[in-house]
């Protein structure tokens, strides 16, 4: 069975897990975005921890995390070390280009194309998930 993937940003654990499981059930592979703002306060035990509390719910492999790190690079080193698969960063050409360089050696991809659907404001996330289903 083929799996549609769409990427949905999530602001807790709770929205995380409840998008997963209702991916699952309609077939669709999720990718779970993480806002800078939400990585640069909470930190990257925040996001090991968030991962290690979604493998425990029996949600092994199916699902894949995003992370904005903007321009800060460390964050960006520190996420590409985790093996975090997609990580979006803005730079200029020449340190973006080393950026890409880091990220392709440790095969993380840098600056995907998905568009993401911002879930962290809807309260009925499984209506929402089902709609974009049908387009």
């Amino acid at each position: 069975m083929k799996y549609n993937k769409y990427c949905f940003a999530i602001n807790s654990y709770y929205q995380a897990r409840d998008v997963i499981k209702i991916c699952i059930n309609n077939n669709i592979f999720p990718i779970i975005f993480i806002k800078y703002f939400i990585i640069n306060r909470m930190g990257k035990e925040w996001l090991i921890e968030l991962n290690n509390l979604i493998k425990k719910d029996k949600f092994n492999n199916n699902f894949k995390i995003f992370v904005d790190c903007k321009r800060n690079y460390g964050l960006f080193i520190s996420m590409v070390e985790l093996k975090i698969n997609y990580l979006k960063a803005e730079a200029d050409k020449k340190t973006f280009k080393r950026l890409s360089e880091i990220a392709k050696k440790n095969k993380v991809l840098l600056n995907p194309g998905f568009s993401v659907v911002d879930l962290s404001k809807i309260k009925n996330i499984k209506k929402k998930i089902v709609n974009l289903q049908k387009y």
